[in-house]
């Protein structure tokens, strides 16, 4: 990834914070650096500069691999289909954001005016794709080498992981888990309306509300309906389960 536009100072001490965080030093500085960069700042620069999506594709890919190989070690006898199930939640939108500001890496990323105005260095998405992005510039700067990236990753975020994977606190596909225990229990689904939404276009809270038959009715909150709905299908889940377990002891 080469460029004939200018590195500034703003660049380089960026480009010099990720290096410390991530324990490894670019050859190339143009790599991290569109790393790190949105493209609405790419719209806004003065100079014809790159930005992450690139980055993004490969490092998706290279995540991928190493999440598979640290699951296959750390669980040998497990089936593959409760690895993919794992893997899914390891690797989705929200966990890795969730690793993106343990990093800090929201304090780095190049954005618009606007964008910041609109606070997006928070967005789940935003927080995702540049943690991907990250992932793929070390594979790039590094020759396609996997080691270098799988080093920085085990350093950073194996144990973590492991350890949240263990204690369950990685994200659940909770609407479907709740579809699947209600079509097997009570012979329906779960119906979800929206019941609230507030604040500007940019920052919006939803209110869903879960209601299955007569047996439940919850709400989640969330800064989109997806996020609200499987809010309020986790409680409805875990109210369920608490009184198939609550029949079950009596």
């Amino acid at each position: 990834m080469k460029s004939n536009y200018k590195i500034t100072k703003d660049f380089e001490n960026r480009i010099k914070k990720l290096e410390e965080k991530l324990g490894y030093k670019f050859r190339n500085k143009y790599i991290p650096l569109a790393a790190i960069t949105h493209s609405s700042f790419v719209a806004e620069y003065k100079e014809k500069i790159q930005d992450y999506e690139v980055l993004e594709f490969l490092g998706d890919a290279v995540i991928g691999l190493i999440v598979s190989e640290i699951l296959i070690k750390t669980f040998p006898n497990a089936k593959e289909g409760e690895l993919s199930k794992i893997r899914s939640a390891v690797v989705s939108e929200s966990y890795l954001a969730r690793l993106a500001r343990k990093l800090g890496l929201n304090e780095l990323v190049l954005l618009s005016r606007g964008e910041k105005a609109q606070k997006g260095m928070e967005r789940e998405t935003l927080l995702c794709d540049v943690f991907e992005a990250v992932f793929g510039a070390i594979y790039m700067d590094s020759d396609f080498s996997i080691s270098p990236a799988r080093e920085v990753f085990n350093k950073h975020f194996k144990d973590y992981m492991i350890q949240c994977i263990k204690n369950d606190d990685i994200p659940q596909d909770y609407k479907s888990i709740l579809q699947v225990y209600t079509q097997k229990k009570f012979k329906t689904v779960p119906k979800y309306k929206l019941i609230h939404e507030e604040g500007p276009e940019h920052n919006k809270e939803f209110t869903i509300q879960c209601t299955v038959d007569n047996f439940v009715k919850t709400t989640g909150k969330g800064k989109s309906k997806k996020e609200a709905e499987t809010k309020a299908a986790q409680e409805a889940y875990k109210i369920l389960k608490e009184q198939n377990q609550n029949k079950d002891s009596n």
